[in-house]
């Protein structure tokens, strides 16, 4: 191979590591946005420009998010004394209230959202997947509900599996509901009949579990011991541990957008993990914010925070589609001040914002261009 073909071939080696390094750093530049005093936030779910917050003391809460910077208050829905969960589909809100069930709010008029229906066939709900005409519900005392909602105003309890209790978080895919048990584990349970949905597998990792989401073959674990562990489906009869990532045990939520798991910490706040691997899960980024991380929701290059006493904080992830969290413990208040906190609180790599190409992008474009002086080069020899 002569001089200029072996600088040839190094130069474009340089440039694929250079624009797979790029790429790999994408989660790692997890920067602050904004913010919204919300009280005291612990849920949120995202759908379009709107953000729907479960507060405590002022029940479900929706933001304008069309501005990230700025983001705004519009409306709030009080009825619900003791809303834990919401889940968003169409122009409704489905929210977990302990003492009342389901209850279905029409939020068509952001400003002035309004009761649809409830149902109350069930005790003391928590997580919650909308899927189709249907409802899956963990309850804590009972297990798993499938309610039927393609009546808005009178949903009903289609069936039930019952299981131990301490049930928090839940998660769809196919026909089985994937069931986050505080003391045992993973559940997978066959939905494919609505009205008898049977037990399929299980997987019990180490310590209590509070939140799962679903990907693929595989089902994310927010796990006290393990942090985030990972667990093969592919057979939903035998699920068998893929990998782990220590996280701390104050892990509530996951949620899995693309190649990253999103787990909120209540002490370390947002961690990405990067899945790809799943048998060897790694840190790809971290953003710990000034309250308390209870829960996640993911849209686009943006991840909203319900962060405790600081309220919804809104951060750019550079991240992929939409994901939102199923998580363990809830409480709320609503404030209408709109604070922003100071970007000293992030831990990972500056925001690529108003900022140039950087080294990795001047490297790529001189690689480029003596690819092609060479090459032309050689053909004039």
């Amino acid at each position: 191979m002569t001089g200029s073909r072996m600088i040839v071939v190094m130069l474009i080696a340089a440039l694929v590591f250079v624009t797979n390094a790029g790429a790999a750093a994408a989660a790692e530049d997890v920067t602050f946005t904004g913010s919204y005093d919300t009280g005291i936030a612990r849920y949120v779910a995202v759908s379009g420009d709107y953000a729907y917050v479960i507060d405590d003391n002022n029940g479900l809460v929706i933001v304008d998010v069309s501005d990230k910077k700025s983001p705004a208050v519009t409306g709030s829905y009080a009825e619900v004394k003791d809303a834990r969960y919401v889940a968003v589909s169409g122009n409704y809100a489905y929210v977990t209230d302990k003492r009342e069930g389901l209850v279905i709010v029409d939020v068509s008029d952001k400003e002035a959202p309004e009761y649809a229906g409830k149902c109350t066939a069930i005790g003391d709900a928590r997580g919650i997947i909308v899927s189709g005409d249907y409802a899956y519900i963990v309850d804590y005392t009972n297990g798993l509900a499938v309610i039927d909602v393609s009546d808005k105003e009178s949903p009903v309890l289609t069936g039930r599996y019952r299981v131990a209790k301490d049930m928090h978080g839940v998660a769809v895919s196919d026909d089985y509901a994937y069931v986050a048990d505080y003391n045992n584990g993973l559940m997978v349970v066959d939905v494919s009949d609505a009205k008898a949905p049977e037990l399929a597998g299980s997987y019990n990792p180490e310590g209590w579990s509070v939140g799962v989401a679903v990907s693929g073959d595989y089902a994310y674990i927010a796990s006290g011991s393990d942090g985030l562990a990972i667990v093969d489906v592919s057979d939903a009869k035998a699920p068998e541990l893929a990998g782990t990532y220590d996280a701390t045990v104050h892990v509530e939520t996951v949620v899995v957008s693309g190649d990253y798991a999103y787990v909120t910490d209540t002490d370390d706040g947002l961690v990405i993990v990067d899945v790809s691997d799943a048998e060897a899960p790694e840190l790809a980024g971290s953003y710990n914010t000034e309250g308390d991380a209870h829960a996640v929701a993911v849209s686009g290059d943006y991840a909203y925070i319900a962060d405790g006493g600081k309220g919804l904080v809104i951060l750019h992830v550079g991240a992929g589609a939409t994901a939102t969290a199923t998580r363990a413990r809830v409480a709320a208040t609503v404030s209408p001040e709109t604070t922003q906190t100071p970007e000293t609180t992030q831990t990972s790599a500056k925001s690529p914002e108003g900022e140039g190409p950087g080294f990795g992008g001047v490297f790529a474009v001189a690689g480029l261009l003596a690819i092609a002086y060479l090459v032309r080069r050689q053909r004039q020899e």
